[in-house]
């Protein structure tokens, strides 16, 4: 029997025990905080795979979303929407600078609210992704050819464009997590289309402002572009990638569509640009053969009605502009453009020596180039090196200073060396073998309200870079913009 002394002995030893316990997990939750603390002084980098879709619907997808996601979601959408239609009547370039010196500035403040969340974090955040490495790699190339370069500034300014345009395919991939995301900023290029074409359309009929002069070009059609070929390369990149939403959305969305869609592409018709018009064939039979031999035949029975509808509708707008008649108002048919190429159009032959010309330059520097941005600065040079050949003086007519090769293959062996033409073809098959593992992942999961998108997001891609063989869209912000956001998106699909 227990005594009072030895009760109260008792209990202040349990009380000891339990204030012992309690102050061990006090300690080792301080040392955990420590540990929490520290890592926010040191910084890293954290590659994350991120489940971009919950597997179950949310109540509220908009408080879901991180504000720093939401933020930068806006930043995209300010971009793609503004950039494309942005013009200046009051400098010299009405288009040009206006459209680049906007979307660098706007991406140049989304990077610093990016440096300051990283700084609160205490580190760089990167979703997972195969395309980070070649990427690396060309921006690498890039500033190694600043070593030969003639022109700093020069070339400052062409690897400025070229980070912008790796920034956004960056922001895109990190930062637009859901479908809803990726959809908001489909729709702003719908939405683009719409305006852009709308007014190509007008202007091919002579409907025009007022407060400025006709920037020329085919028809005088230019749109908010400032050149019909600039203006073709991007709403013909948008076209597949609003087809593939076409045969999926409901609603008023699918009508938005079946209006656009038509609307789009009378306005390339009436571009008469061949690069846009062969990247966007090319790239609607690739669509074709990979959706049937994806999802069979029966895909093509399943959205059969939306189906005839695009293919009545493009077959009339191309019979319409491949033909003389009184819709058709300019002296040009689409028949006679492809036939001209053939024949030896001017334009055409003079794309051929400058391509000539350009390999004189590959030749000199094959490995690192000349030095990114500086092909306009060397190439009167090298034309007269090429007109000092006998056998090149009947071309003399041809003659012209180039600023851009007409085709950025070939202008990036020139200016980066057959290195820098490597990483970035190494660069594109990257991204295509990874769409097409993501395209065969949803055809197992049954997933075709997703394939479908995904893959004309894709072909859009594939139209612009067809369309870099004859022309120069990674030197114009909006397409290479474009280009690197479809990338993104069908990153993210």
């Amino acid at each position: 029997m227990n005594t009072i002394a030895d009760t109260d002995i008792l209990s202040i030893f349990n009380s000891k025990t339990i204030m012992s316990k309690k102050n061990s997990k006090k300690k080792k939750i301080s040392q955990k905080d420590g540990q929490i603390k520290g890592q926010k002084k040191s910084y890293g980098i954290k590659v994350s795979s991120v489940q971009r879709t919950p597997s179950k619907p949310l109540k509220n997808e908009f408080e879901s979303i991180p504000i720093i996601n939401r933020v930068m979601e806006i930043g995209i959408i300010i971009v793609a929407f503004v950039t494309p239609l942005l013009f200046s009547i009051w400098s010299k370039n009405n288009f040009l600078l206006p459209k680049r010196t906007f979307a660098q500035s706007v991406l140049i403040i989304l990077l610093g609210i990016y440096l300051i969340k990283a700084e609160e974090d205490g580190r760089f955040l990167i979703v997972k992704s195969d395309i980070w490495l070649p990427l690396a790699a060309f921006t690498g190339i890039a500033l190694i050819s600043l070593v030969h370069s003639i022109s700093f500034y020069l070339s400052l300014i062409d690897l400025a464009q070229y980070l912008s345009y790796f920034f956004i395919l960056f922001l895109t991939v990190n930062f637009i997590r859901t479908n809803r995301q990726k959809n908001r900023v489909f729709w702003v290029l719908v939405a683009v289309c719409f305006i852009s074409s709308t007014y190509a359309v007008f202007q091919f009929y002579n409907i025009e402002f007022k407060f400025w002069a006709r920037q020329g070009g085919r028809g005088n059609i230019f749109s908010t572009f400032g050149n019909p070929n600039r203006y073709s390369g991007f709403v013909g990149a948008v076209i597949p990638a609003m087809v593939g939403y076409f045969l999926v959305v409901k609603g008023i969305r699918k009508y938005i569509l079946a209006i656009t869609i038509p609307l789009s592409y009378t306005g390339v018709m009436m571009t008469f640009t061949r690069g846009a018009l062969m990247g966007l064939g090319i790239a609607s039979l690739v669509m074709l053969i990979l959706l049937i031999g994806y999802l069979g035949y029966k895909v093509l029975f399943r959205y059969r009605l939306r189906i005839v509808y695009l293919l009545i509708v493009i077959a009339v707008i191309t019979l319409t502009f491949s033909t003389e008649n009184p819709i058709n108002w300019s002296r040009f048919t689409v028949g006679e453009r492809f036939a001209s190429a053939v024949k030896g159009e001017t334009s055409f032959v003079q794309r051929l020596m400058i391509w000539k010309i350009s390999l004189m330059m590959v030749k000199d520097h094959p490995f690192i180039g000349e030095g990114v941005g500086t092909f306009k600065y060397h190439y009167l040079n090298y034309q007269g090196k090429y007109f000092e050949n006998p056998a090149h003086k009947n071309d003399i007519h041809l003659a012209v200073w180039a600023r851009e090769s007409h085709n950025e293959y070939v202008e990036i062996a020139a200016e980066m060396g057959i290195i820098g033409l490597f990483i970035w073809l190494w660069l594109i098959f990257t991204f295509f073998r990874g769409r097409i593992n993501s395209l065969k992942k949803k055809r197992e999961e049954k997933k075709e309200s997703q394939f479908i998108p995904q893959l004309g997001l894709t072909m859009g891609v594939l139209v612009i870079l067809v369309h870099c063989v004859v022309s120069f869209p990674l030197h114009i912000a909006p397409n290479g913009l474009l280009l690197f956001l479809l990338m993104g998106l069908a990153i993210v699909a």
